[in-house]
């Protein structure tokens, strides 16, 4: 801990001493990569957990409106939440992953993203690469989002080709689950944007 502490005192030290100018920012920025190399690993954690609280609330918004009819008939309501958890997961990495241009932090998240895909059975590797390049194409890549979300919301599956989404209705979405899906989109979006 003592450790932690004297690396930050010599950044602060470092920019009080040099100021303003701008080529620090730059040295700032390495040093500090240097000098704190769990950064990335903490960045990681914190996007895996963004990732997955989002895909949890969407999935609870989303079963929670069957909820009568899919106990009376037997699904229960936590298998439904589990059912749409992990295909959510994955287009949760796979729409956040398009806005980030950062190599190193692309890389960590792909190899997360892989995991997930292997365990739905997906081919990860097509998956992760068409699907990310589809949201980077897209002129409006959240109501992309909200397609393929749809898709897994019906079919408990993610859609492995874009031919495979139906024409999306906004009106066959409960008008909570469509503000869950946009909310969390956009977040999603301000999150890489500011890494």
């Amino acid at each position: 801990m003592m450790c932690d502490h004297s690396h930050h005192f010599r950044l602060v030290f470092l920019v009080s001493l040099l100021g303003f100018a701008l080529p620090l920012g730059l040295h700032i920025t390495i040093l500090y990569e240097e000098r704190f190399p769990m950064l990335k690993e903490k960045t990681i954690a914190m996007i895996s957990d963004l990732l997955s609280d989002s895909a949890t609330e969407i999935s609870q918004t989303c079963s929670t409106r069957n909820s009568v009819l899919n106990v009376y008939m037997g699904s229960g309501l936590p298998q439904l939440q589990l059912d749409l958890f992990k295909p959510i997961l994955l287009e949760n990495y796979a729409y956040l992953c398009s806005f980030i241009s950062d190599e190193e932090l692309l890389d960590l998240l792909y190899r997360e993203m892989t995991e997930i895909a292997a365990s739905l059975e997906l081919d990860d590797k097509e998956f992760q690469q068409t699907r990310v390049q589809e949201y980077s194409d897209a002129q409006d890549a959240t109501n992309l989002y909200t397609k393929y979300c749809m898709f897994i919301i019906r079919h408990k599956a993610n859609a492995t080709k874009s031919n495979a989404l139906e024409e999306f209705d906004h009106k066959k979405l409960s008008s909570n689950t469509l503000l869950t899906l946009q909310l969390k989109a956009q977040r999603m979006r301000e999150v890489a944007q500011a890494l």
